[in-house]
This record gives structure tokens, C-alpha cells and sequence, in this order.
């Protein structure tokens, strides 16, 4: 039997701010529900990160696993086989770059200790 053992990739969509209390950086989703949120924010952008956001709340789960205290620092990734959550995700970044945020993408093939997976997410603690 053949398997294929191409090791898994993960990717994060982050920000250049800083997480508070630990080495990483934000993440796209709060710097999105940030943006959609601030007085500031345009009412075209607000409404289109609005609906990019609902149609992640409507398809994704959002970890219980980050509530335990044991989990405060993990962090999200996508799988890199998630095409469809990473296309949207991308959608949202034209929308935050105009508010100051310019979101990158980071990559690992060992994102820290996995306390959660499902088809398109791991949440993971760094090492």
C-alpha cells in the first residue's frame, strides 16, 4: 500500500501587532471584527468584513479549546487543504489595509502543540 506522506502545512493570516503577553502577533480575525466594529470604520467596509465574517461564523466552530487557562496562548492556523476558508480570508484583507493593518501570511509545518483540530483549523500552542 502507497500512502502519501506529504506533511501537512499550516498557515495563519496575522498582523504586524502584537498579542499581549505572548511572542505572536494578531491574527486576521481580530483585527477584522476590530476594524468592522471602530467608529472610524467606513460603512462599506464594515459591512462587507461583516459578511465575510458571518460567513466564517456560519461554517467554521470557534475552538472551545482556547477557553481552558491551559490554552490562553494558542493560536489558530488553517490547514493548508482549507482552499475555501483561505480564499475568503484573503477577501478580508483589502478591507483592513485601509485602516492601518497590513496582514501577512505565515506558514509552518509544526505549529506547536495541536489542543484542537477539525477539517479546516488546528489551535495550537507555540513552542
Amino acid at each position: 500500500m502507497h500512502r502519501n506522506l506529504t506533511p501537512m502545512r499550516y498557515i495563519r493570516f496575522e498582523s504586524l501587532e502584537p498579542c499581549d503577553g505572548t511572542a505572536c502577533r494578531l491574527g486576521i480575525f481580530q483585527i477584522a471584527y476590530r476594524v468592522r466594529d471602530a467608529h472610524a470604520t467606513l460603512l462599506h467596509d464594515a459591512n462587507e468584513l461583516a459578511r465575510l465574517l458571518r460567513w466564517f461564523e456560519d461554517r467554521m466552530t470557534a475552538p472551545d479549546a482556547l477557553e481552558a487557562q491551559q490554552n490562553r496562548r494558542a493560536i489558530c492556523w488553517f490547514r493548508d487543504t482549507a482552499h475555501e476558508p483561505i480564499r475568503h480570508a484573503w477577501s478580508m484583507t483589502p478591507c483592513l489595509e485601509p485602516y492601518g493593518y497590513r496582514i501577512g501570511l505565515r506558514t509552518s509545518m509544526s505549529p506547536g502543540l495541536i489542543v484542537y483540530a477539525d477539517g479546516w483549523q488546528v489551535a495550537a500552542i507555540p513552542r
